[in-house]
């Protein structure tokens, strides 16, 4: 079904406009929701939800390039989803509403979208943590995070500073690999 089709479908209100956008588009909105969304089913619900607001937006809207119009909306909609979830975390978003309120007045150091990716590629560092085995995961912190040279953590847990190093070396190696799986590099 051609574009100007699945758009007449819309202008006529009929409900198979919605199954033709869904049997065309929805392996590129996925596609696009994965990019931002951590799982699966919040992919989904975001192609659900871009559905959802392609029925309440087309009539009046008549987009020129379709798939650019259902992308676009899928991107604005998950990252409307990241900071919804993000929001809860912060307790509910009773701090970003309160930021909100200042927002206009402070300068903006980055964009949303450089925000977001860094918090995504915060979480995937903290995953990829949590997956490693206790005594990688605390040579890696002592050396990444409290920035303690190789030789004073090997004095401090007891360990050669050839195992620190190997230790590091391994860990780095497997954390670029995991950021590349995960799309993050």
């Amino acid at each position: 079904m051609t574009d100007e089709q699945i758009l007449a479908l819309f202008e006529k209100r009929d409900e198979q406009a919605l199954h033709a956008v869904s049997a065309q588009y929805r392996t590129a909105a996925l596609r696009t929701a994965k990019k931002y969304l951590r799982t699966d089913e919040d992919a989904e619900e975001c192609v659900s939800d871009v559905l959802m607001q392609l029925w309440q937006e087309i009539p009046p809207a008549k987009p020129q390039n379709f798939e650019a119009f259902i992308v676009t909306l899928t991107k604005r909609t998950a990252l409307d989803l990241v900071r919804r979830q993000q929001a809860v975390k912060r307790g509910g978003g009773q701090t970003a509403a309160s930021l909100e309120s200042v927002g206009d007045t402070l300068p903006a150091a980055e964009s949303v979208e450089d925000t977001i990716s860094r918090k995504l590629l915060t979480e995937a560092v903290e995953h990829f943590l949590d997956s490693l085995s206790a005594d990688a995961r605390t040579i890696f912190t002592e050396r990444w995070h409290n920035n303690a040279p190789p030789r004073e953590i090997a004095r401090k847990f007891g360990i050669s500073g050839a195992h620190v190093r190997k230790s590091l070396m391994q860990t780095r190696r497997k954390l670029k690999q995991y950021l590349e799986k995960e799309g993050l590099l």
